[in-house]
């Protein structure tokens, strides 16, 4: 692991690889080959450089851990060089400040890297005096920064989002668990090491990991072949797996794999051995092919965006019509529809009752133990939604295809209370918007569906805009993608849309609207999909493209795509 760390911090400064070599060992593929940016080639200090430019050099040879950083140590004291180690990496936005005897860091940390890869959004100041001294003749730095640095700028242009994937206490699905790498090192090597990690705390009480204890990587590593085909070679494998335990993982290492696009199927070795997986061809492949019933969001029948009018549900198209399904009801105030398609429920008008059926078919009604019933919406094929007990307490609750009702533990901070909430795709993680202390707080918590379905370890997320204001007042929320949630709310006073990730690795604004956002509904897709709101005067927006919205229809009173 200290090796891989080595090797992703190598470039962490650095703006991109210029030469990528066309013959040879295919084991390191990257994610592209395509060269972009300037090559910073490191470079020991010469005579005479002043201490900002000192610190320039410094950070820039950081990219480069040849010799544990021989050409970095070569700008410290000979104290210095002796206790330097840096583990992890900050990200920041800032600038070098020089005086003639000084250099300092000026900067907002946004967050930091471990040695996984894991992304932490932390904000906050950032300032640190390198402590430049005169030694031989020469400035060097005494006091160096303990952690590796890197620029806003290179984390967003040249790191990768590289989604790694553990198996759903079910064993029918994948689900996600993004780490962080720099484009060049995102290889099927990379990707296996990292896998062997095992999930982050964030997702641990969600999935298994498919991959055996005791299990390593060989010598050989993971190599791809011109077709696509990634041969994974590991030591450890007991050949007496389950065909079931064989399954899970192909799925998992197959899908984390897909970080590499050119990735069409997988091979597996043991001590040398082929090891069969369940579904291979003839000659061992698994192809991604046979794989997408692991995906969640491969699942999905209809497109459509879903609302009511006057009280009758229906599909809103985008000619500004609506087409009601067909159903008696007339009375409908909310709505949610499955990704499949097959189930769709709805709320009266009087936020009382629930009715389930389907779109075009009858709805029958299932008694619930709660009133003010609110923001419906189905995970794998479960209804979740909120209501009010006797006593005004908010209760999150999940109703299953037969009518079953069940309420979901939920384990909140102290004097916090739910006041909206969204679970993803792969029912791992719940985005949950919390109210308390005259404030409200979006973040993010953990999904542990064994037994009673909990909902635990809420951690608040930080969500910094690109113009560096935090973004507040959060009013609706949506997944758009298996990690990243559309979020409304403003920065910098400015009300807006953000796609936000799940880590806080990237806070995009979606561009303004006119109007104030009553709801937000999202197409959960891989690598994001549409996003619909519904302003309070009853206007239905549809995001189109960047900083894009399209007025859709009018006198609409609630939307919904499937999910």
């Amino acid at each position: 692991m200290r090796l891989l760390l080595a090797a992703l911090l190598s470039v962490i400064l650095a703006t991109g690889c210029t030469h990528i070599p066309t013959a040879g060992p295919v084991e390191e593929v990257p994610v592209s080959a395509e060269p972009r940016g300037i090559d910073i080639a490191p470079q020991p200090p010469v005579a005479g450089m002043l201490p900002s430019r000192l610190v320039d050099g410094f950070l820039q040879a950081m990219a480069s851990p040849e010799g544990d950083y021989s050409i970095a140590r070569q700008y410290l004291t000979e104290d210095a060089a002796q206790r330097w180690e840096p583990t992890d990496a900050v990200v920041f936005d800032g600038l070098v400040v020089g005086g003639p005897a000084t250099a300092t860091l000026d900067a907002t940390q946004l967050g930091t890297i471990d040695e996984h890869g894991r992304y932490s959004s932390e904000p906050g100041d950032l300032e640190h005096d390198f402590g430049v001294v005169s030694q031989g003749g020469e400035w060097r730095i005494d006091s160096p920064l303990p952690s590796l640095m890197v620029s806003r700028y290179i984390f967003e242009r040249y790191y990768e989002r590289v989604p790694l994937y553990f198996m759903s206490r079910s064993g029918t699905h994948v689900v996600p668990d993004p780490i962080h790498l720099p484009e060049m090192l995102v290889t099927p090597t990379a990707v296996v090491e990292a896998l062997l990690n095992g999930p982050s705390e964030a997702v641990d009480q969600a999935v298994t990991d498919a991959m055996p204890s005791g299990i390593s990587l060989a010598d050989e590593g993971a190599t791809i072949e011109q077709s696509g085909v990634v041969t994974v070679n590991l030591e450890g494998l007991f050949d007496r797996l389950g065909d079931d335990a064989r399954r899970r993982l192909g799925a998992q290492l197959l899908w984390s794999l897909t970080a590499i696009p050119r990735v069409t199927g997988l091979v597996v070795t043991s001590d040398g051995v082929p090891f069969t997986l369940p579904g291979a061809r003839a000659d061992g492949a698994l192809e991604l092919a046979s794989q997408q019933g692991y995906q969640i969001l491969s699942r999905a029948a209809t497109v459509d965006l879903f609302g009511i009018r006057e009280g009758t549900p229906g599909r809103v198209t985008g000619d500004s019509r609506f087409e009601p399904w067909g159903t008696t009801v007339a009375d409908a105030a909310d709505l949610a529809v499955s990704l499949d398609g097959d189930t769709a429920a709805l709320i009266d008008a009087t936020r009382s009752t629930l009715l389930m059926g389907s779109m075009r078919g009858e709805f029958g009604e299932v008694a619930v133990p709660v009133t003010n019933l609110r923001s419906p919406q189905f995970v794998l094929g479960t209804l979740w939604l909120m209501g009010d007990d006797t006593e005004g307490v908010p209760r999150l609750l999940t109703v299953d295809r037969m009518g079953s009702v069940t309420e979901v533990k939920l384990s909140l901070p102290m004097g916090r209370e739910l006041e909206d909430f969204a679970v993803s795709p792969a029912q791992a993680r719940a985005a949950l918007l919390l109210s308390g202390e005259g404030s409200r707080t979006m973040g993010i918590a953990t999904v542990v569906p064994v037994g009673e379905v909990e909902v635990v370890d809420w951690r608040a997320l930080p969500m910094m805009a690109a113009s560096g204001d935090m973004v507040g007042d959060v009013i609706a929320l949506a997944w758009h993608a298996e990690t990243s949630i559309a979020v409304a709310g403003s920065a910098g006073g400015v009300r807006s849309v953000f796609a936000v990730e799940v880590d806080g690795s990237l806070v995009e604004e979606l561009g303004p609207f006119t109007g104030a956002v009553e709801e937000l509904t999202a197409m959960a897709r891989l690598g994001g999909g549409s996003i619909a709101l519904r302003t309070d005067v009853g206007v239905t927006w549809r995001y189109e493209a960047r900083t894009r919205w399209t007025r859709l229809a009018e006198g609409i009173t609630a939307i919904a795509y499937a999910s």
